[in-house]
């Protein structure tokens, strides 16, 4: 008898006949899809919100459609759109975009089926799609035993991939000419909303901005750098920040934002943790050309003297370098959590998170965490990422090419 497995959600989303695709990242990944889903005699449709969609995902391809009125009007748009072509899925890229929330209610009031891309769980090398929605919105049990009876007969075998080696200039080329055809395109979608600042030149000030920033830090931080490595900071904690226009923030969290979730853990460690004790504040190295904390640090620094000398912020020390010395995490509800937890180290999750999952994270008091922080139990972590890796995982990178299942 063959041992069983689960099935995977991309060949799940594949066994409907009429796929509508929304939204998608930037680049070609939408085409690298819809192609794949035609080999497995799927009828695909698109609709494009704006010139960046079309640039990508031209209006030329068979089954493309334009939606060029309100936001307020899609609902009714998309009923009817279903109805009309006799859509059975409708799936997307950012479950928490507005079009794409609109999208989720009118896919569960006429029976078709949701589906959410994200960034991997499991980074750099996977991308994530699930039924009904991802991270916190996931409806995977938040139960260690279903993934442990789920993956008992999957093995390392299962687990190959390739190894994707992702670069800044990837997504960077390809959000310049994303930006620069939904300006082009303007008019063509006059109603379009977008879910964050739309201007080529404030992305191009940031991206410059972030290229002398980096050879920095990297030149100031190659003390803090050394003293990690060699353990001259230890013990200390880890908070990696997330970027500052996270959805995950204010859709999935108690916070208003990312500064908001700091001035909490500093206040937290200011008052809880160990007179000995270090925190490391790891800025989000997509926002290096953003936003900065550094003032915002000094402040409560200033305010709170107890901690002067056990707060340090770093901006392009790899994580891994952090974590392979770090007593433990503390994270909103960023995938960072799990980097840590490959790591085997106890991590807090302050928001909400697919992965916060009792016996995998701990579910004490942050204020206890520091103190005594719980150990993942490695069985279920484990059990955890291998039901992912080959259920809700696909080995790819959104900006350069993406390896389909057989």
């Amino acid at each position: 008898m063959t041992p069983y497995r689960p099935i995977k959600t991309i060949h799940k989303l594949a066994t409907n006949r009429r796929i509508l695709l929304l939204q998608g990242p930037i680049g070609r990944f939408f085409v690298q899809l819809s192609d794949w889903l035609n080999q497995q005699g799927c009828t695909v449709y698109k609709i494009n919100f704006n010139g960046g969609d079309e640039w990508f995902y031209p209006n030329a391809r068979d089954n493309t459609f334009t939606y060029t009125q309100s936001l307020d009007d899609f609902g009714d748009y998309l009923t009817a759109f279903v109805a009309q072509h006799g859509i059975d899925a409708v799936a997307c890229f950012g479950d928490t975009r507005a079009y794409h929330r609109i999208a989720k209610s009118i896919c569960a009031k006429n029976n078709v089926s949701f589906w959410a891309f994200e960034e991997g769980y499991f980074r750099p090398d996977w991308i994530v799609l699930e039924e009904h929605g991802v991270n916190a919105y996931s409806q995977l049990p938040r139960v260690g035993a279903f993934f442990v009876s789920q993956a008992a007969n999957l093995t390392l075998q299962d687990m190959v991939y390739q190894k994707m080696q992702p670069k800044f200039r990837h997504a960077a080329s390809c959000a310049m000419q994303y930006y620069a055809a939904m300006k082009w395109r303007q008019k063509r979608y006059p109603f379009y909303q977008h879910h964050r600042a739309t201007s080529l030149a404030y992305y191009t000030a940031a991206w410059l901005r972030s290229g002398w920033r980096k050879l920095w830090f990297a030149w100031r931080e190659a003390k803090i750098a050394q003293q990690i490595q060699q353990s001259s900071l230890q013990p200390f904690f880890v908070f990696p920040l997330q970027v500052a226009t996270d959805s995950q923030i204010k859709t999935h969290s108690q916070y208003t934002s990312v500064r908001d979730a700091l001035l909490h853990v500093l206040a937290s460690f200011a008052v809880n943790a160990p007179a000995d004790c270090h925190l490391i504040v790891k800025h989000h190295p997509m926002d290096r050309g953003f936003i900065d904390y550094a003032k915002t640090i000094r402040q409560f620094i200033a305010q709170h003297p107890n901690v002067a000398g056990r707060i340090v912020y770093v901006h392009d020390i790899p994580l891994p370098v952090l974590l392979r010395k770090a007593r433990g995490v503390v994270t909103i509800n960023s995938t960072s959590g799990l980097s840590a937890l490959v790591h085997g180290l106890p991590v807090k999750v302050l928001g909400r998170a697919a992965y916060d999952i009792p016996s995998i994270t701990s579910h004490q008091p942050l204020s206890h965490f520091w103190r005594n922080p719980q150990l993942p139990d490695a069985v279920l972590f484990n059990a955890y990422r291998r039901y992912h890796l080959y259920c809700t995982h696909i080995n790819g990178y959104y900006y350069t090419q993406t390896h389909f299942p057989s």
